[in-house]
């Protein structure tokens, strides 16, 4: 499926029938690296909508931001209608919390390996790029105007006291590229949310771990 958004044409693939369930892959990612999750959820009576983002896959675009991308989300949301729900991976994750706060109808969110602060990886890029505090306050400014957001706002631990969709954080304790200090702090402000520790599966291998994956097809699946 292609769907035209404000911020460009998403590319999606589509399968199955009954309740829709969205996965978003994370930064310089695609659709594909969620493929373990798709058999099972089809299997159980669910269609399956594996979305590239922005500027991802065969999406179209030349840059990409959680902001322009959680407008795209919502945009496809509106268009296929309700989801019931969406299983986002590392800055997918924020990219569904974002698209959740500002209104897109989804019933159950799962986040695995899940950032908590924009405003800090852009300010460790500033710092990777040689920037002092002058620079990186610049280029934060710059940010601001090129994705009309507040880079401060865009955090995970803030978003969420306002969300009432039952969440499942899943997290590895060696995840080299994000801590998983980071979702536990996420869970502890999502009300009601539950968080699951996992062991030895870094950032992506999380992704074909089949209990991974079980765990999250079962809190998918439970009645509320």
């Amino acid at each position: 499926m292609r769907i035209a958004t404000k911020e460009g044409e998403i590319a999606l693939q589509r399968a199955g029938t009954g309740p829709a369930v969205m996965l978003l892959h994370g930064w310089e990612g695609r659709a594909s690296d969620l493929a373990a999750f798709a058999p099972p959820l089809l299997k159980a009576g669910y269609t399956v909508l594996a979305m590239d983002l922005p500027a991802h896959g065969a999406s179209t675009g030349r840059q990409s931001s959680i902001p322009q991308s959680a407008r795209a989300l919502c945009e496809v949301g509106e268009t296929l209608g309700p989801l019931h729900a969406i299983i986002g991976h590392s800055m997918g994750s924020a990219i569904l919390v974002e698209a959740l706060y500002t209104g897109l109808a989804a019933l159950r969110a799962v986040l695995i390996s899940a950032p908590a602060y924009y405003e800090s990886y852009a300010r460790n890029f500033a710092v990777s790029a040689g920037l002092n505090t002058e620079g990186t306050e610049v280029m934060l400014r710059l940010l601001c105007e090129a994705i009309d957001a507040d880079v401060s706002e865009i955090s995970v631990p803030r978003r969420a006291p306002r969300l009432h969709q039952p969440a499942l954080f899943i997290h590895s304790t060696d995840d080299p590229v994000i801590a998983i200090e980071e979702s536990l702090i996420s869970a502890a402000a999502w009300p009601g949310a539950r968080h699951q520790r996992v062991e030895g599966l870094g950032h992506k291998r999380i992704l074909a771990d089949q209990a991974v994956v079980a765990a999250t097809i079962e809190f998918v699946t439970t009645s509320c």
